[in-house]
Parts: structure tokens; C-alpha cells; sequence
């Protein structure tokens, strides 16, 4: 950060500046350390170290999670209100929602990623990320977010999802779309383009979810359609279009999005740590740890909101009823008392594994699971096949997507030889 905000009081900083999310670890170090708990400029509360953003995640009965009109987010235009109802109305079902509803669909959903689904996946991610690799390897050269990293978790969960691979580019646009408007930076015609692009992504989904109401098949899209609430007022029943259409969009977020941020900002802290990179190469057994550390430097989702259901106390700092609090996954990851040398890149880091990248309490992932399978897979042959891994000669070899809730790069040129 610049010396003109290092010397200002950190309460006062606006984290949706480009200058914070281009590297906001700094200013995660200072709000740790001078004020955990505060209130932001743009009205809500910051939640940053390791413990204190556990108690927020782990307590829905003071920390809701239901989508409330008194968001930070600045209301939509009017255009955008009007695309929507065109199409199927937003519902809550996972990440906007609480228990006891939650549950329900936690547990419907919990049955589409069980243990054996993720198992029977692992030849098909694997066949996916060597064909990914058979593309580029004689040419010395890879874009790896373009050619692998968004490909091997977008096949994945597209062909679970029941998409013909010949529509995968418009199923990345939708992704991006999706989750665009979490960056608290859109312009309104990137708002208006995006709620276009939900009205698209629905009538397409729909067509999908018919076919398997018709003809059911091996997939997660299948199991999804035949799964029935098991208790409460639905038991027996199963989701309607509105809740279908929002879980699947769910899925398809955390299914790729999430799962390419990981790769690509693991492989690059393996090409700016070659001695990190040398043990690895050395013993595959660290992959899986690997995969933990480079979540817990480079969190994928830096910040997810919670809203205040009564006066609460946190971390000393009473916050009041009905305000937005933002649980800081990202900056909870670098807490030097939780993790010691938190700057540091440690692939045998002994507790990585305890990194909230993937939350924690009762909205934590549902792919969780699958994520790491991606991620272990793709590092399995990229580290096989690929040698002398280094940052081509570009202008420009990494840029980072400027966004309060999601971190990724958009780009990582490399050079390698072939194994």
C-alpha cells in the first residue's frame, strides 16, 4: 500500500479500492492489529482475526445468513429489477439461508457429493486434466488459467450438470456473470449485461432439469432431481424450479470458480518458491498439504456477509442489531496467532488444513471435497509432466481480478519443458 495510507487511521481505508484488492494482505495486517473489529467506511462491519471469525460462522443464531434488503450493495438499476422478472425469482436455499431451512437443503445437496460420488469422479478429472495438458505440452509455453485451471473444474462440473460440452464457453460466461456482482464494482450496464446473462443461464437449465425429470441418468444433476426432503413440512418432497435453478447456480460457482483461483495461485506460489516447488516435485505425499497452504495464503473467497439478528459482542466491539457484518476468510488465513510466519508460503505447515477458505460451521462447502480431489489431481500431473515451471517473459504475466469477496488471477503465462 501507499505510504499516504499506511499513514491514515485503517478504520477510515475503503477495501473496494483498487490499490486494496490488488494486494490486501497489508491492510489485513494492520486491521488485525489496530482495530479487529470496526465498522467500515461503506457501513459494514469488519471481522478479521482467526477466532473471532469463527465465532461469527459457527453461531447462526445471532449471525444470519438469509440475503437482507440492508446489504452494503448498492441497489440495482431499475433495468436490472425488470430483466429479473423475466425469469425464475430468487429463492433461499444454501448460502443465503438459515437452519432450520438450510439444513434441509444442506442435507438434499450433502447426497449429490457424497464420498462415493467424488470417488466414481476421479478417473474422469483425471482423463480431463491430461487431455487439458496433451493440448499445450509441445508447446513450451501455457496460459495456465485460460488452457487448465478453468478447465479441469468447468468440465467437471459441467458434465455433472448435464451441459454438452460444445456449450462450455457459454457456461464459463454465465459463471463469470454470476458471480460478477459480488465484486461491489460493477458499472450498471455490467449490471444490466449480468442479469441478461441469468435470465440465459435459466432457460438453459431448465431444458436440462426436464431432460432428467424424463430420462435420469448418473449424474449430480440426476441425483439432484431425485433427491426428497427427509424431514419437516416437505419430507418426501422435492425442490421447486426456483430452488433447483438457485442451488444449481450455487454448484456451478463453487464447482469452478473457486477450484481455478486455487490452482493458478498454487502454481505460481510454486514458481516464486522453488525450494517449495522442489519438495513437492520430491514427494507427491505433500500435494494434498499443498493444496491446503495455497488456500489459506491465497483464499478464493476473501469475505462472505452476515447480518446481525440482536446486539452482539465481538471480539470486545459490541455490534448492533441488524447490521451487516463481513466474516474476512482471506484475513483470518494470516493470523500470525493462529498460524506462525503467516506471510510465509509452507507446503508442510502443520495445521494448513484448519484454513477457513472453505468456511466453516454450517455453511461450510458443500464441494469441499471435490475441490481438493480437483486440485490434488491437477497438481498429481502437472508436476509429472511439466519441468522447469517458470513466469514467461510477458508484460503482464499475472493479473488479479479486483473483487472484495473473490481473489484469482485472470491470467498466468508459464514456460516449462516436457517431462
Amino acid at each position: 500500500m501507499s505510504n499516504s495510507i499506511d499513514a491514515t487511521d485503517i478504520t477510515k481505508v475503503n477495501m473496494v479500492s483498487p490499490e486494496v484488492l490488488e494486494c490486501p494482505y497489508p491492510y489485513y495486517e494492520r486491521v488485525r492489529e489496530e482495530a479487529p473489529v470496526h465498522q467500515t467506511p461503506l457501513g459494514f462491519w469488519a471481522v478479521s482475526r482467526y477466532e473471532d471469525v469463527l465465532s461469527v460462522v459457527r453461531n447462526p443464531e445471532m449471525f444470519s445468513s438469509l440475503a437482507q434488503s440492508n446489504s452494503f450493495v448498492t441497489p440495482p438499476p431499475p433495468e436490472v429489477i425488470e430483466i429479473a422478472k423475466q425469469g425464475y425469482p430468487r429463492v433461499n436455499t444454501l448460502l443465503s439461508n438459515d437452519p432450520p431451512s438450510h439444513t434441509q437443503f444442506r442435507n438434499l445437496v450433502n447426497k449429490a457429493f457424497l464420498p462415493k460420488r467424488v470417488a466414481q469422479l476421479e478417473d474422469s478429472i483425471r482423463k480431463i486434466a491430461n487431455d487439458l495438458i496433451d493440448a499445450f505440452i509441445n508447446d513450451g509455453k501455457v496460459d495456465l488459467v485460460e488452457q487448465f485451471a478453468v478447465g479441469v473444474p468447468l468440465t467437471v462440473i459441467a458434465d455433472a450438470l448435464g451441459v454438452d460440452r460444445a456449450d462450455m464457453p457459454k457456461f464459463k460466461k454465465w459463471s463469470d456473470d454470476s458471480v460478477a456482482p459480488l465484486s461491489g464494482m460493477l458499472t450498471p450496464e455490467r449490471q444490466i449485461e449480468c442479469a441478461h446473462s441469468r435470465i440465459e443461464f435459466q432457460k438453459y437449465m431448465v431444458d436440462r432439469v426436464r431432460e432428467r425429470e424424463e430420462n435420469l441418468r448418473d449424474d449430480l444433476l440426476s441425483d439432484l432431481v431425485q433427491a426428497r426432503f427427509d424431514s419437516g413440512e416437505r419430507a418426501g418432497e422435492g425442490m421447486t424450479m426456483p430452488e433447483m435453478l438457485d442451488v444449481i447456480a450455487q454448484l456451478l460457482v463453487a464447482g469452478n470458480e473457486t477450484t481455478t483461483k486455487l490452482i493458478a495461485a498454487a502454481t505460481l506460489m510454486l514458481v516464486e518458491n522453488p525450494e517449495q516447488m522442489a519438495k513437492v516435485r520430491a514427494d507427491h505425499s505433500l500435494i494434498p498439504n499443498l493444496v491446503e497452504e495455497a488456500l489459506r495464503m491465497e483464499a478464493p473467497v476473501q469475505m462472505l456477509p452476515r447480518f446481525t439478528k440482536d446486539d452482539v459482542e465481538v471480539g470486545g466491539v459490541v455490534i448492533p442489531k441488524g447490521s451487516v457484518v463481513m466474516a474476512m476468510y482471506g484475513c483470518a488465513n494470516r493470523d500470525g496467532g493462529k498460524y506462525p510466519n503467516p506471510d510465509m508460503f509452507d507446503i508442510e505447515r502443520d495445521n494448513a488444513r484448519t484454513q477457513l477458505a472453505f468456511g466453516q460451521g454450517p455453511h461450510f462447502c458443500v464441494g469441499a471435497a471435490l475441490a481438493r480431489s480437483e486440485a490434488r489431481i491437477a497438481f498429481e500431473l502437472l508436476l509429472s509432466r511439466l519441468n522447469n515451471i517458470a513466469l514467461a517473459n510477458v508484460d503482464t504475466p499475472t493479473h488479479r481480478e479486483l473483487s472484495m469477496t473473490l481473489r484469482g488471477l485472470t491470467n498466468l503465462h508459464l514456460t516449462f519443458t516436457p517431462a
